[in-house]
């Protein structure tokens, strides 16, 4: 019998996870031994959080072909908005210069330094939005307001933003290295994918694979067993959702790794037997939906 955490029992969603597929532990040891083998970056960023935020912003302002992010472009003035689509290599098409909805990829060459500066500014952004989601209904229009009044909270303390700086182009010539050109050949890339009604959000959907972008450690069983966790809920509630998904990816940055899966041969191998995703994914957007309802992302 595989021992279940005492946190899983108490989850009504961690409890199905463990019921419907008691074999993650292989997979754990799995994506262990394969990680244990990989290059790892040699980094450490004053604000891991952040960064994380940074890395995963910056991914998706250097693949989307529309500009992504909408809600937190929205919390800027018009004029910085559009300097820092800019500077990611997107520009206004001709029927509309105001709308950020509306603006596409120019081709213009991606310069790490301009991806940071709109990556951070944006990160900063996200962070006081999650602040305010937990405090108000209205957190942009107040965002809008506090940055108005206070622009500084756009940019953090100059020496942990050189460090963040240094750290960015390390991981950032790792991901132009491949990864970049990798994501691209999966298909058109859709950033905060919002699942369930907002209850969840994947980092992207390529084509037809969600990614998850982990820029943290990953040497400890409770972050792999996050990780799982993670990428089963999201390829199932895109399944649920009416996505045409077929493979869960996860970008682990800081060891230099891509993994790719098929959605119906991991669920089965995890499960120990054939799955029905449309049954399990409708048995679990159910018992999500009967927790509290978190706030919209940002």
């Amino acid at each position: 019998m595989i021992a279940r955490s005492h946190g899983a029992s108490q989850d009504p969603v961690g409890a199905l996870l463990a019921e419907t597929f008691p074999y993650q532990h292989v997979l754990r040891a799995e994506i262990a031994a394969d990680l244990r083998r990989c290059p790892v970056l040699l980094i450490d960023p004053p604000n891991k959080s952040f960064f994380g935020h940074v890395v995963e912003l910056a991914i998706g302002l250097a693949l989307c072909d529309q500009s992504p992010y909408l809600r937190l472009l929205h919390c800027l003035n018009h004029d910085l908005g559009a300097r820092l689509l800019h500077m990611a290599g997107y520009g206004p098409t001709n029927n509309a210069t105001t709308a950020y909805d509306a603006w596409r990829r120019s081709g213009s060459a991606l310069q790490p330094a301009h991806i940071f500066t709109g990556a951070s500014r944006l990160a900063h952004v996200r962070n006081l939005l999650n602040d305010l989601d937990r405090h108000c209904s209205d957190s942009v229009d107040v965002a809008q307001h506090l940055l108005k009044q206070y622009p500084r909270l756009l940019s953090g303390r100059a020496e942990e933003t050189y460090h963040t700086r240094r750290t960015f182009r390390t991981v950032w010539a790792s991901y132009s290295s491949g990864f970049h050109s990798a994501f691209r050949s999966y298909g058109p890339a859709t950033a905060q994918l919002s699942l369930l009604d907002g209850r969840r959000h994947a980092d992207f959907l390529l084509g037809t694979t969600v990614l998850e972008v982990k820029s943290g450690r990953l040497d400890e069983d409770r972050y792999l067993d996050e990780l799982i966790r993670q990428i089963l809920t999201y390829a199932l509630l895109a399944h649920h959702d009416g996505h045409r998904v077929t493979h869960v990816a996860v970008y682990a940055v800081r060891y230099q790794r891509l993994l790719r899966y098929r959605i119906d041969g991991l669920t089965n191998q995890l499960a120990g037997t054939p799955i029905d995703l449309a049954a399990t994914g409708a048995a679990l957007a159910a018992a999500i939906r009967d927790r509290p309802r978190r706030r919209p992302a940002a």
